[in-house]
């Protein structure tokens, strides 16, 4: 039996997102931890009840400053995840605020930064787990609704794990008024 959860998150443009893939790729090559590579490049904004619209609202960042610009900080753990954290210029924490949005059943935690996995690695051996750094900026992004399945009666949900981006959008910040 498989569980579905729905999780709007933020996906970056292309060139970085194939960067962000060679170091999930890296961290999974060098470590052999399955969960950096069982999602693609993807920020964690926020899991959605399992009965949530599969479509974006037509502003889906109304709450989003205009002109943001993204930065990469560097790597941080959260709730046993590795995370490749960004400072969004507020993009982030603007969805985040959205009070459209509910929370669901969450997967793996959100935090503003990309998703690495990692998951399976034990405390004491998180520092280990490399990430080398990255001096990118970036001032575009798509806010996506993204479906994911898992097996309901396994913990490592990463060893078997289906995605599908239902809905994406450009993210544009609040206009001027």
């Amino acid at each position: 039996m498989a569980r579905t959860h729905r999780l709007l998150a933020l996906l970056a443009p292309g060139s970085i997102e194939a960067e962000v893939g060679a170091l999930q790729q890296a961290i999974f090559a060098a470590h052999g931890f399955v969960s950096a590579v069982a999602l693609p490049p993807l920020v964690p904004v926020r899991f959605l009840p399992l009965d949530a619209p599969l479509l974006l609202p037509q502003c889906p960042g109304r709450g989003v400053p205009a002109g943001f610009a993204v930065r990469v900080t560097g790597p941080a753990w959260s709730g046993g995840s590795l995370f490749l954290g960004l400072e969004t210029g507020g993009a982030w924490p603007g969805l985040r605020g959205d009070d459209r949005w509910t929370d669901g059943p969450p997967l793996f935690p959100c935090f503003e930064g990309f998703h690495l996995g990692c998951v399976e690695a034990e405390p004491g051996s998180r520092a280990a787990v490399a990430v080398p750094a990255m001096e990118r900026r970036f001032t575009s992004l798509d806010v996506a609704l993204v479906s994911i399945a898992v097996p309901d009666d396994r913990a490592d949900w990463w060893s078997d794990v289906r995605w599908q981006i239902e809905d994406r959008r450009p993210l544009r910040g609040r206009r001027s008024a």
